[in-house]
């Protein structure tokens, strides 16, 4: 793992010439293991560089961001170093010595990485993740949820009676109260960097590193200051080992999800039960900062390219939610679903989709949207609506990676229709008559009476779209009244002539109605 320019200098501080302000120094994790100055014209990128000496021309180049220089001479004018990338070491300063005490450096702490993620591979205990980081941070480390209650510790809690203090419920009672009513506490709810918690809150000062669920402050890291004072660059250690502990909850909380409801396990719950008290989940969801006055949408995403690969599935649930704020991601029945509260998203759909659309066409993942909805009641029918999108878009618009329900309503209408009925027993009997008219005499009346429906009864314009004369549409008009006696002053008439249009348009792209044998209608003639 890399480490950070202030872990490293206080790690050799007895090798520098002078005594530094590590202020000016960054405490990221960025800086790579140690080589020598081989190039004097060229910086090496994010590592430490060793170095006898810097001559004055590469001086002049600009030392990258990630780079921590050491060396015993500087050819500087001023003699100035510059700020936070370059410590000078002693006269008597052994390179090789320092270089080889740097490996072991880095040894230390990728053997405390390579545990870490051994241990997570095989979804051990908290705690063993705890237990194993003390040779880090040399302090006692606890893990609570945002209630306070302690999920796991470091072991050496239980081996030292002058430490179970830490876990005492009596103790963390009073640390409850106290931290209510203050302040410094209350800010630190929502901060993403570690903190440091006073020591007149628990007894001793806390290094802490705050833990979110869907954006929600859940779990708080602590790192105990018992046995030794807690260094300025610990900070970035403890982000690295809440890293590690946020995937094991995760996890845990996902095969046994006991006190701590996750808000994909309620969100499935939600979608898998036909009847909810819906005032129960809204009170659950609450507790994540879904509320009834949010905004929210649904997504359904086909899987079938990936050969539903839960590893795949769940970095995919993960990767939604990263470029999708305020989103929840889960499996459920062979597909993804994703959640989104669009309030906390802070954009509209269009907005949402215009974002996410070139990762679904590189992924080729086909996705099924919802409309937006306010509120929670409609959660369930907000994620039939993205399935049902995904579903008809599948079938009628194979082109697109992304489907709206608005935009495939109609189909689903449609054949809503037909659920009990086939198609020539709901269609209207008079364009079944019109359409079979067609057929044997080779007329073109079924077309015409759709055209002039669509033009809303226009007949200068239904003559120019047949690009007939107007005269001969009349004509053909006159025909179809006599064929079956359409009354165009009468509304339900009408709509139910063109839902019926619709089916019929519908049946033969789905190729249900019409076989192959039977021939469209043609203009060939006028009978």
């Amino acid at each position: 793992m890399k480490l950070s320019a202030v872990l490293i200098t206080r790690k050799i501080e007895q090798h520098l010439a002078d005594s530094l302000d590590l202020s000016q120094f960054s405490d990221t994790l960025t800086i790579g293991r140690p080589v020598f100055l081989t190039d004097p014209e060229r910086w090496p990128e994010s590592v430490i560089c060793i170095a006898d000496q810097i001559p004055s021309s590469l001086l002049m180049k600009k030392i990258p961001r990630n780079t921590l220089v050491l060396a015993k001479h500087f050819e500087t004018p001023s003699g100035l170093l510059p700020f936070g990338r370059c410590c000078q070491l002693q006269a008597n300063c052994s390179l090789p010595d320092l270089f080889n005490e740097l490996q072991l450096l880095y040894d230390h702490f990728d053997q405390w990485d390579a545990e870490l993620q051994e241990r997570l591979n095989r979804e051990d205990t908290l705690q063993s993740l705890l237990d194993c980081s003390f040779s880090i941070f040399r302090n006692p480390l606890l893990l609570r949820r945002a209630d306070f209650f302690l999920l796991a510790h470091s072991g050496i809690i239980d081996e030292q009676p002058a430490l179970q203090h830490l876990i005492d419920p009596v103790n963390s009672y009073e640390t409850l109260t106290l931290s209510k009513t203050d302040q410094i506490f209350l800010d630190s709810l929502s901060l993403r960097r570690p903190y440091f918690l006073p020591d007149y809150l628990s007894g001793s000062r806390e290094l802490c590193c705050n833990l979110f669920d869907h954006g929600i402050f859940s779990y708080r890291l602590i790192l105990t200051e018992e046995l030794e004072t807690i260094s300025p660059e610990t900070g970035p250690l403890l982000m690295h080992l809440a890293g590690y502990m946020q995937i094991l909850l995760r996890r845990t909380a996902q095969n046994s999800p006991g006190d701590v409801y996750p808000l994909e396990n309620l969100l499935c719950d939600i979608i898998s039960q036909r009847q909810a008290d819906y005032s129960v989940y809204g009170t659950m969801l609450a507790d994540y900062g879904w509320f009834t006055e949010h905004r929210y949408c649904c997504m359904t995403v086909k899987m079938s390219a990936l050969g539903n690969q839960s590893m795949t599935s769940n970095y995919l649930c993960r990767h939604f939610e990263e470029i999708i704020p305020g989103s929840c991601a889960f499996r459920y029945e062979g597909a993804i679903i994703v959640f989104i509260n669009l309030t906390r998203y802070d954009d509209t759909i269009e907005g949402l989709l215009n974002h996410i659309i070139e990762f679904l066409r590189d992924s080729f993942l086909k996705t099924g949207i919802s409309s937006p909805i306010t509120g929670v009641a409609d959660l369930r029918h907000c994620y039939t609506q993205a399935r049902l999108a995904l579903d008809y878009g599948s079938r009628y618009q194979t082109f697109r990676w992304l489907h709206k329900f608005e935009d495939i309503t109609l189909q689903y209408f449609m054949e809503c229709c037909l659920t009990d009925l086939p198609v020539h027993m709901v269609c209207s009997p008079r364009l079944m008559k019109l359409r079979e008219h067609d057929r044997l005499h080779h007329s073109d009346y079924y077309n015409t009476l759709k055209i002039y429906l669509e033009s809303h009864l226009n007949a200068v314009q239904s003559a120019k779209k047949l690009f007939i004369h107007r005269s001969t549409f009349l004509y053909r008009l006159e025909k179809i009244q006599e064929l079956i006696s359409v009354n165009f002053e009468d509304q339900e008439m009408l709509f139910y002539l063109m839902i019926s249009y619709h089916i019929l348009e519908l049946s033969i792209q789905d190729s249900s109605y019409l076989s192959a044998s039977e021939p469209s209608p043609t203009n060939q003639g006028e009978t």
